[in-house]
């Protein structure tokens, strides 16, 4: 099972990730969309105006041969909330900061390859450390339902995952607890060789 199926036009959760809004500034005029400002009344969007545009608009912006905005990250992916992530990542409600914390993430358009680097080691850094979580909740049945709270998207997905996977193990190891019997074929040559004796 794929968790991060970007690749699917019809994907739910590429459509909730792509919704996300950042905030850009754009550098060159674009006429007749003025309307996208609501508090302009030109018809066109000037150099320097700032808007929350969804990450979709934004990462299509970002690809052409000439960039047409510089897009702010997110502050979920700002320094002060990474030295909070890198201090103690599994006390954080990473589902209050965004449900889809690492897609986003993996999503945001694209800058320098280097950036881009950068934050996806970050992210399997945050995941790895939360990972733990995870297991451990999903091996102890008495795990409190409180975590649910603290985990993105992503991770409850893992956390259903895991929960069906030790299901299907145990109904497995469960449908060979049966008695071993011994085969006909193995009864017959026994019976002959106590008649040769």
């Amino acid at each position: 099972m794929s968790f991060l199926n970007f690749d699917s036009y019809f994907s739910i959760t590429e459509i909730l990730v792509t919704e996300e809004r950042i905030q850009a500034e754009f550098e060159q005029s674009l006429p007749n969309l003025g309307y996208l400002c609501a508090s302009s009344k030109k018809d066109d969007i000037a150099p320097k105006t700032k808007l929350d545009i969804p990450l979709w608009l934004a990462d299509a912006l970002c690809r052409r041969g000439e960039s047409i905005i510089n897009w702010e990250i997110p502050k979920i992916f700002k320094d002060s909330y990474k030295e909070i992530l890198e201090a103690d990542a599994c006390s954080v409600e990473l589902c209050k900061w965004n449900q889809y914390f690492y897609e986003l993430g993996l999503r945001l358009p694209r800058t320098t390859t280097d950036d881009n680097h950068k934050l996806a080691e970050f992210l399997l850094e945050v995941f790895k450390s939360r990972f733990r979580i995870i297991m451990d909740s999903e091996q102890n049945p008495f795990s409190t339902p409180l975590l649910r709270g603290q985990l993105s998207t992503l991770e409850k997905k893992l956390l259903v995952q895991g929960n069906s996977g030790k299901l299907q193990l145990l109904t497995w190891l469960n449908k060979g607890v049966k008695h071993i019997e011994t085969s006909d074929v193995i009864d017959n040559i026994r019976k002959r060789k106590r008649l040769v004796v």
